[in-house]
């Protein structure tokens, strides 16, 4: 039988060496955790009173440009988005990092104000910016009625509004809405031509312009009377053939809300449907010219 004796020296030496490793690597991460707290606090520190730094706040808000939106009520919407602070530790008034892209979504939502622009002069934000100019009315078949540009584009809701001030659009079976394009720019801009020109040379003033298919279009002037056209010819050609239909004998009698209609969808077939004296708001009598 073999007895194995141990060296209790040996094992006592050897735990001793293990707990003070032990202790060792406990002593260096606690010195490496407060190491890493302190450049912490440091920094926080740093962030939390340089960010405060008073050369480096927005101390006032300069508001340029517009017609109608109130500068005051710009200004106020700015100073709003300017307020707080970034995780609780950095001003939204600092310089370097100023909340600029949350400021322009706000701006947008006002009506009317089409775009901006933000600058930083020292320490004024100087915000400059363009609206939107009512050009004319489109119409939902619900009657709410929204302000476009002269690119078609609705860009606020209008009021309940009587007279022809404003051109009113309508379309079959189209609805739209704030910041939509409501009518084409092309079509926009064609159609305005030509209700200027009918004003100007005609002395028929249009109050309203329906679309009713791809192809077919009402223009409805003062006094009732509605003009057919058709977007297979262009509104130049349309235009001298009305001109050539006013000027001539037969019709030179007939005036704005004189006719039921003209219609100039057929080239230079052209159908008049007229309204008598005695029978205003009973009957017509329609006459094709050619």
């Amino acid at each position: 039988m073999k007895l194995t004796f141990l060296n209790k020296k040996k094992t006592h030496t050897r735990a001793r060496r293990s707990r003070g490793e032990e202790r060792s690597v406990l002593r260096t991460q606690i010195l490496i955790g407060a190491a890493i707290v302190c450049v912490i606090g440091v920094l926080f520190t740093a962030v939390f009173y340089g960010t405060r730094v008073r050369s480096l706040q927005i101390v006032d808000v300069q508001v340029h440009g517009g017609f109608t939106i109130p500068h005051s009520h710009v200004r106020t919407v700015v100073q709003q988005e300017l307020q707080g602070t970034y995780v609780k530790l950095v001003p939204k008034t600092f310089t370097w990092f100023y909340p600029k892209t949350s400021i322009q979504k706000r701006l947008e939502k006002i009506p009317r104000l089409k775009q901006s622009e933000m600058t930083l002069e020292g320490q004024e934000l100087v915000v400059v910016f363009d609206e939107y100019q009512p050009q004319s009315l489109f119409c939902n078949e619900d009657q709410q009625c929204f302000f476009v540009d002269h690119t078609g584009f609705a860009f606020a809701k209008a009021p309940s509004l009587t007279g022809s001030a404003f051109i009113r659009y309508t379309e079959k079976g189209k609805q739209v809405g704030v910041k939509t394009q409501a009518v084409e720019p092309d079509f926009m801009d064609e159609t305005q031509a030509f209700s200027e020109k009918l004003a100007a040379e005609l002395d028929l003033y249009v109050t309203h312009i329906q679309i009713l298919d791809a192809l077919d279009v009402l223009y409805t002037v003062s006094g009732g009377g509605t003009i057919k056209v058709s977007q297979r010819m262009s509104l130049n050609d349309t235009y001298n053939n009305l001109q050539t239909l006013l000027q001539s004998e037969a019709f030179m009698h007939l005036e704005s809300g004189a006719f039921q209609y003209i219609d100039l969808r057929f080239g230079d077939k052209l159908f008049v449907n007229e309204v008598t004296e005695e029978e205003k708001t009973a009957s017509s009598s329609e006459r094709a010219v050619e």
